[in-house]
């Protein structure tokens, strides 16, 4: 593990190359600790790499997020800008590698295990990164936002058969997911080629084969009441995931009673959060910080 302090003004530089004329920053230096191992697979060690405010107070919430891709590529440096973002607002954030599918295999649900045990490992070094082991939130863009999902709505995530962490909850007070598919099966039989190459290589099989497979990895098929808050970032002319698959999420949550909020982001397409500079993601970021402080009233 290898540790970085950098102020607004380097993270500025940072994002330079990127077109940003004036990137945002909150109050906070950020540091940051770079390829900590949160889980081994195997012979395979796992990373996270977790960025820290510094002299924020503490305890103090923790974000961690989880990279798009389809579940087949993807990197957890995708994620930096925004993590370096809500760190410099006084947020313990986390960007995480997660085992990527192949149509071979492996198959759903070896990401999610992954993000299961990223969530234990925060709860259990909670102290490490002067976070609360008691309020950790997740995100993701794209497959990234149906894993922040799925660890929002799941009741019994043991059914994932992740066994990292015996006596460690990966429950999470709030879930940010960013254009993030919803229900797999009707995005599948909507979709092009590569959309359905994608899905074939995390589930291992068409909907029609093994449709209860299909519904067993879409966070639709686990929403209840008692879930945690959910905020959904959407493009409505998004035509990887449609906006419909957002839609059809917050209708599902409102119709059992639970706590949820869609920003639909005009004009926008899908994949916009890797350009952090970019209009569509900067009018996004004052929705996300403000659900943070809406979930964590005291901090930061």
């Amino acid at each position: 593990m290898t540790m970085k302090k950098s102020n607004a003004i380097s993270f500025a530089l940072f994002l330079l190359p990127m077109a940003c004329n004036r990137p945002p920053a909150g109050l906070y230096e950020v540091q940051s600790s770079m390829n900590v191992e949160y889980v081994r697979r195997g012979d395979r060690p796992l990373h996270m790499d977790v960025f820290t405010p510094l002299n924020a107070i503490t305890p103090r919430p923790a974000v961690v997020l989880f990279h798009g891709g389809g579940w087949v590529f993807g990197d957890r440096k995708d994620e930096h800008n925004l993590a370096k973002f809500l760190a410099s607002m006084g947020y313990t954030t986390a960007t995480v590698t997660y085992r990527l599918c192949t149509e071979q295999g492996p198959h759903h649900p070896i990401p999610l295990q992954d993000a299961l045990a990223a969530v234990k490992f925060m709860r259990s070094h909670a102290a490490d990164f002067g976070a609360d082991p008691n309020r950790i939130a997740v995100g993701g863009e794209s497959a990234g936002g149906q894993l922040a999902l799925m660890l929002g709505f799941v009741k019994d995530p043991s059914i994932f058969g992740d066994d990292s962490y015996p006596g460690v909850s990966p429950e999470v007070s709030a879930v940010i997911n960013i254009y993030g598919p919803t229900d797999l099966s009707t995005l599948f039989n909507g979709s092009g080629v590569l959309i359905r190459r994608l899905g074939l290589a995390y589930i291992g099989c068409p909907p029609g084969q093994h449709p209860e497979k299909w519904k067993a990895a879409s966070p639709l098929t686990y929403v209840h009441k008692d879930a945690p808050p959910v905020l959904t970032i959407q493009g409505d002319k998004d035509n990887v995931v449609p906006y419909s698959q957002a839609e059809i999420l917050q209708k599902a949550i409102e119709a059992v009673g639970g706590r949820s909020k869609l920003v639909r982001v005009s004009g926008a397409g899908h994949g916009w959060g890797l350009l952090f500079c970019e209009n569509d993601n900067m009018r996004t970021l004052p929705a996300i910080t403000q659900f943070l402080a809406q979930v964590f009233p005291a901090a930061p």
